[in-house]
C-alpha cells in the first residue's frame, strides 16, 4: 500500500542527495510530557477554546462530509481522558501508557482502519467507514480531536492547485553579479546587494516545503555548488505517498528555490541566499491543494533535517491542529523560525484579502505578503492585516524549469521567499543571535518600526540593515 512507504519519523523518506557532505541530521527530542502543575485544567485551553471555529466545533455529520471527501482519511488526536487536549506548546501531555490505551481504544471502533501512527506527537491516521465510526471515535475520553486532511470550500474550491507555472520570462531590469548572475533593483531597493557585501548565508540551513525542484532545473541537480556557491548542501525529498519522486510537477517550489538559492554559477538569476544549503520538500503540487497530512510530515522532514529557517508558501483557509502542532513542537523545542506566505488568490474572488491564511496566522511563523514597487501598497489578490509582520518587493526574477531560463514569480509567495533568504543572511553573519533575536532584528531594520501598519506590519525589509545591525 502507498501509506505504508511513509514511515512515522520519515527516516525512510525517499531522498536525493546531492552534495559530498550531509546536512546537520536532527534527532527529535522525546516527546515529553508537561509537568502536572502545568497540565492543571485551567491552565491549558481546549482546542475550541484557544482557537474558535475548527473542526473540533464541528457537528459530527457536518465533519463528516470532509472526511468522506477525502476517501475517508482522517487524523485523531490523542489525549489522556479528563485532559483538556493531548498536547500544547512544544509538550506532549499524556503519557506513554495513557498514549497506547488511546490507541488501542480508537483502533476497537467498529470501522476503523490505521493507515499510520505517530510516534513523536500523539496522533494516529485511519480510514473510517462511515458516520457511525467518526461519531464513536469523538465520544471516546482519550480523543483529543478528528480532523479530515482535506476541506471542501477551501482555497483549491477557488484557485485550484494554485501557484502553479513555471514563469513568464523575465523582462523587468537586470542588473548582475560580479560572476554574472542576474538580479532586479528591487532586490536594491531592499539593501540586498548591500547585504551581500557581508553575508551570503553560509553555514544556515533553510528548509523549503513546497511542490519540489524541476528536474530539468541543472542549477538544483548539478551544478548547486558551483561558482561562488560551494560549501554548501541540497537535498531534495518527497513525503507524500502518492508522489514517486522529489521532482517539481508544478514550477512554484522551482521558483522559489531560485529566489532562495540558485547557485552563483553566471548561468541565471542568483539566489539570496546563495551559499545556505537547502532542504526541498514535496510535500504538494500546488499550494493550494495541501494534504493536512503531508503538510504535517513536510514540515518534519524539513526540520530533521537540520533547517533553521523554514518557508512555507502553501495556504489553507482552515485550522489544521496536526499541523499546527507539528510547527509548534519544533518552535518550542528547537531554534527554528518560520515563514509563511499571507495568502494570495484571485482579485475580487469571494475571499477577503484581508484574511492572513493558515499556517501564516499562527503567533509562532512570521506572516510575509508583498507590495508593488515603486510606491508600496497591497495590490488585490494579495493577503494583508494585523497578523502580516514584514513584507518584500513583488515581481522578482527567478529560475524556470530549465537551467538558463529567466523568469518572474510574484504573490506573497515570492515574498516569502526573499524575506526567509534575508534571515539567513542574518543568521550566517551573526551566529550567536537566537531565533527571537533574528525576528527582531527584521523587525526593528524595516521600513516603519517601531510603527506597525495594520496591514503589511513593520513593512518593507531592509537587508543591509537587518545584517550590519545598523
Amino acid at each position: 500500500m502507498a501509506h505504508a512507504r511513509l514511515t512515522a519519523s520519515l527516516a525512510a523518506a525517499a531522498l536525493v542527495v546531492l552534495a559530498a557532505c550531509s546536512d546537520d541530521a536532527r534527532t527529535p527530542l522525546a516527546p515529553a510530557a508537561a509537568p502536572a502543575a502545568a497540565r492543571a485544567a485551567g491552565q491549558i485551553p481546549t482546542r475550541a477554546q484557544e482557537r474558535p471555529g475548527t473542526f473540533v466545533e464541528r457537528s459530527d455529520r457536518a465533519l463528516w462530509q470532509d472526511v468522506a471527501a477525502g476517501g475517508g482519511v482522517a487524523t485523531v488526536g490523542l489525549k489522556a481522558p479528563g485532559a483538556p487536549r493531548g498536547f500544547y506548546h512544544g509538550k506532549v501531555l499524556v503519557d506513554r501508557p495513557t498514549w497506547s490505551q488511546a490507541d488501542h481504544a480508537v483502533l476497537a471502533q467498529k470501522g476503523v482502519t490505521l493507515l499510520q501512527r505517530d510516534d513523536l506527537l500523539p496522533t494516529l491516521k485511519v480510514r473510517l467507514e462511515s458516520l457511525e465510526a467518526l461519531s464513536a471515535v469523538r465520544k471516546l475520553g482519550f480523543v483529543d480531536y478528528v480532523e479530515p486532511v482535506v476541506a471542501a470550500g477551501d482555497l483549491n474550491t477557488h484557485a485550484g492547485v494554485g501557484g502553479c507555472s513555471w514563469g513568464d520570462a523575465w523582462t523587468g531590469d537586470r542588473q548582475y553579479t560580479a560572476s554574472g548572475d542576474i538580479y532586479s533593483q528591487k532586490f536594491t531597493a531592499m539593501g540586498i546587494p548591500s547585504a551581500w557585501t557581508l553575508s551570503s548565508g553560509a553555514g544556515v540551513t533553510i528548509g523549503l516545503i513546497d511542490t519540489g525542484i524541476s528536474s530539468g532545473q541543472g542549477q538544483f541537480l548539478s551544478t548547486f555548488t558551483a561558482g561562488e556557491s560551494g560549501g554548501r548542501t541540497l537535498r531534495l525529498m518527497y513525503v507524500s505517498p502518492t508522489f514517486t519522486s522529489a521532482y517539481d510537477a508544478c514550477g512554484h517550489g522551482t521558483r522559489m528555490a531560485g529566489i532562495i538559492a540558485a547557485p552563483r554559477d553566471g548561468a541565471s538569476v542568483g539566489g539570496i541566499a546563495y551559499r545556505s544549503s537547502l532542504v526541498a520538500v514535496r510535500h504538494a503540487d500546488g499550494v493550494a491543494a495541501v494534504s493536512s497530512s503531508d503538510a504535517k510530515y513536510g514540515v518534519r522532514g524539513a526540520l530533521q533535517n537540520g533547517s533553521k529557517v523554514i518557508a512555507m508558501a502553501w495556504e489553507s483557509l482552515n485550522w489544521w491542529w496536526q499541523v499546527s502542532d507539528e510547527i509548534e513542537y519544533w518552535h518550542y523545542n528547537y531554534p527554528v523560525l518560520f515563514f509563511g506566505a499571507a495568502g494570495t488568490s484571485g482579485c475580487n474572488d469571494g475571499i477577503l484579502d484581508s484574511n492572513v491564511v493558515f499556517p501564516a496566522d499562527m503567533p509562532e511563523v512570521v506572516a510575509v505578503t508583498g507590495v508593488n514597487y515603486p510606491g508600496g501598497g497591497v495590490p488585490c489578490g494579495i493577503h494583508h492585516g494585523s497578523d502580516v509582520e514584514l513584507t518584500a518587493y513583488l515581481d522578482v526574477p527567478s529560475t524556470g524549469q530549465y537551467t538558463g531560463d529567466v523568469v518572474s514569480m510574484g504573490g506573497s509567495s515570492n515574498a516569502t521567499a526573499v524575506v526567509s533568504s534575508v534571515a539567513a543572511l542574518v543568521w550566517s553573519r551573526n551566529p550567536a543571535m537566537t531565533r527571537d533575536q533574528v525576528r527582531q532584528r527584521l523587525w526593528q531594520t524595516a521600513q516603519y518600526y517601531p510603527s506597525r501598519s495594520s496591514e503589511e506590519g513593520y513593512g518593507v525589509i531592509n537587508a543591509y540593515r537587518a545584517v550590519s545591525g545598523n
